[in-house]
């Protein structure tokens, strides 16, 4: 990861930051520690998501693109199948 820096801006709870400041806290760096822990987590989530779905897609329905059912059956998106208009 890039280690160039730039400047932001945030909203914190002033009390919060008041207390942070006076504590010795350094809030730049608790700040980019967290943004990488959550962006982290997001990107393990978002894979295994992703793994998750591609296994499942393609052993139970036998379309890489349609998931199991759910609000809407997965048959909708099967070759051959319209809906009828109302």
């Amino acid at each position: 990861m890039n280690r160039e820096k730039t400047l932001t801006s945030i909203y914190v709870n002033k009390e919060l930051l008041e207390i942070a400041k006076e504590i010795g806290l350094n809030i730049s760096k608790i700040c980019e520690h967290s943004l990488k822990v959550y962006v982290e987590a997001i990107k393990q989530a978002d894979q295994r998501i992703l793994n998750k779905n591609n296994r499942r897609d393609i052993r139970t329905t036998g379309f890489g693109l349609v998931g199991s059912p759910g609000f809407e059956p997965g048959i909708a998106s099967a070759p051959g199948w319209y809906p009828r208009p109302n």
